[in-house]
């Protein structure tokens, strides 16, 4: 007798602890951290309890792109990290970063499906969602959240005497793609000085080829509407004397008239080593996405980005300024429900 009431024992001991086994692992978080990673130390709030009214177990297993810009600039580097960052932390997604024309292109390849992500300057984030200005018709996006800003690089080399605005007139300058950020800034720098596009001899290069010309004394100029230090740039500048062609301060309060989403960053001269400091236009940047992309998936993608940001920072060091205060800063671009869902979790908005 004694016998069997021992194996009845431990049959429901064997039992009690399959079954508690089993419990671990029902709901696994999507977006858990192991507590080596250096997402643990960021200072970002993490939520009592799973979030109201979302099942995470939902998201599908898709496959995401992420719309950044040419490969010279600081776009292709910080979607690529947000790329990674999302496939490691959010299990049924793989995203990988395209190589687009970049800031004005990427609202349209959301847009219109060719994309899921995209990271452009606010102000064209903006009118594309408005479809005014380079945009023909509205499109729908949905903003994540705030990243670093871009400044415009005008660049170029002791050797050719340019050290102003007016002395690009009759110059050869690499401005940039065609679809990229670059050239609506550098359109308001020379509305300024009286000037326009047809002052100057434009070549419709990526930041990298546009760079690369200027080295080799193709172009006179070339433009980079990117975070700095823009690693074509800062390439450049091991080997060759730079020069930064600055604007004024009452330059920028101009264009901060008629485009307030500008506004006016200075450079040290111990970024690309130039004999002084640079006052270049700047403007925030907006990661987006589009609006049929379910809650989950976008809380999920918000939750690993800025939950995470730390580690983003890691990949380029214009993110290095970015507060978890300034993130849901979208120049008035309207936020996706997910984002706002893991923002208002983590107190970040009310």
């Amino acid at each position: 007798m004694k016998r069997i009431l021992t194996l009845v024992f431990a049959v429901c001991i064997l039992f009690s602890l399959t079954a508690c086994g089993q419990s671990q692992n029902v709901t696994p978080s999507p977006t858990a951290t192991p507590s080596s990673e250096p997402s643990q130390t960021n200072n970002v709030p993490e939520p009592s309890e799973s979030p109201a009214g979302i099942d995470l177990s939902k998201i599908p297993n898709q496959q995401l792109t992420i719309g950044t810009a040419s490969a010279g600039g600081a776009f292709y580097v910080v979607g690529t990290g947000i790329a990674e960052i999302v496939t490691k932390y959010v299990e049924p997604l793989n995203v990988t970063a395209e190589i687009t024309g970049g800031s004005v292109q990427n609202p349209i390849l959301v847009g219109t499906g060719e994309a899921d992500l995209g990271i452009s300057n606010s102000d064209h984030a903006l009118n594309a969602v408005l479809g005014v200005n380079q945009y023909d018709r509205k499109y729908d996006l949905t903003a994540i959240g705030s990243l670093h800003s871009s400044i415009l690089h005008i660049v170029t080399l002791e050797k050719t005497g340019i050290k102003s605005i007016p002395d690009l007139k009759g110059k050869k300058v690499a401005v940039g793609p065609a679809g990229g950020g670059s050239i609506p800034m550098f359109e308001a720098i020379l509305e300024v000085y009286g000037m326009s596009m047809n002052d100057i001899v434009p070549s419709y290069l990526s930041y990298d080829d546009g760079v690369s010309q200027l080295k080799d004394g193709q172009v006179d100029c070339a433009l980079a509407a990117a975070g700095y230090p823009a690693s074509s740039v800062l390439s450049l500048s091991a080997t060759d004397k730079v020069v930064m062609v600055s604007i004024t301060e009452e330059d920028v309060k101009k264009i901060s008239e008629k485009n307030p989403y500008y506004s006016l960053e200075r450079v040290s001269k111990d970024v690309y080593s130039t004999d002084d400091d640079v006052l270049a236009l700047c403007v925030r940047n907006l990661l987006y996405c589009s609006p049929d992309l379910s809650l989950e998936t976008v809380y999920a993608i918000t939750k690993a980005v800025f939950g995470n940001l730390e580690e983003l920072k890691t990949y380029h060091n214009a993110l290095k300024p970015v507060t978890l205060e300034s993130v849901t800063d979208t120049s008035t671009v309207p936020m996706h429900p997910g984002a706002e869902l893991y923002f208002k979790e983590v107190g970040l908005i009310k």
